[in-house]
């Protein structure tokens, strides 16, 4: 296939899907990830692409990096994600029960669960974690109901906090969209707030999985203090300024060496 046929198959792609992986054009194309980058690259150049960790993204003028369709957030800062899921799993004991709340951090962690365990009990709102989860047989996997969200593949509502709210969690994943010292755990998911907060009510070991872009950030709506929380995984890309502030009020962060 020329180049130029590659670039309008590409940009065609993005334009109905917003963002895609760097593997997923190189299956659909039939070519390497290495021609598949320098595709990317060239569109970069011409503008009407944006390159992410990963793969890319539909370049919009007016995009908000707190609020972005989840197939962005799924693409972008991929590798770093799979960092803090490679650290967060290595919390976890065999027979626990363990939730998971919807987002794209927590979505790496449960593919490495697949992977790793034979018996654990979990707890979703996530319909995407839900279907990766399901290739392991042994998983007691428990959807929590509710309304669906179908721009987030989630569940949320009063009936969805119902069910959660029944269960007593050994630990706990927490993804958001943005976390600081000042604000605490913020997010824009205006549904995703109140599963968070049942989440943590029934939890005894409480754990934020985030990447390193998302500290010192912002978004509208408050979830909770920092100091709900017990630990904050992320990625060795988190500098080591905020590490300190943060290990000086009593916050802990645990990153790769």
């Amino acid at each position: 296939m020329l180049q130029e046929h590659r670039h309008q198959k590409i940009e065609a792609f993005l334009k109905k899907q917003k963002a895609v992986k760097a593997t997923e054009l190189a299956s659909l194309l039939n070519v390497s990830i290495d021609t598949i980058r320098r595709d990317l690259e060239a569109l970069e150049k011409k503008g009407s692409v944006k390159r992410v960790h990963g793969g890319a993204v539909l370049k919009q003028s007016n995009n908000n990096v707190l609020n972005k369709l989840f197939n962005e957030r799924e693409v972008e800062n991929l590798e770093k994600k799979q960092e803090v899921a490679a650290v967060a799993v290595e919390l976890i004991e065999e027979g626990q029960a363990i939730a998971l709340n919807g987002g794209t951090t927590t979505i790496e962690l449960a593919k490495v669960l697949v992977e790793r365990f034979q018996r654990l009990t979990i707890i979703t709102n996530d319909i995407r974690i839900l279907s990766i989860l399901g290739a392991n047989k042994n998983f007691n996997v428990i959807l929590s109901g509710g309304f669906f969200n179908p721009e987030e593949y989630t569940l949320y509502g009063t009936q969805c906090e119902k069910v959660l709210s029944d269960f007593n969690i050994d630990i706990a994943f927490i993804t958001v969209n943005g976390l600081s010292f000042e604000h605490g755990l913020t997010d824009f998911r205006v549904h995703e707030v109140g599963v968070i907060q049942t989440i943590l009510s029934r939890t005894k070991y409480k754990v934020v999985v985030a990447d390193s872009s998302k500290f010192e950030t912002s978004s509208y709506i408050n979830v909770c203090p920092l100091t709900d929380i017990d630990l904050i995984v992320t990625d060795r890309s988190i500098p080591s300024n905020i590490v300190e502030n943060y290990s000086n009020n009593g916050i802990r962060i645990l990153s790769p060496n």
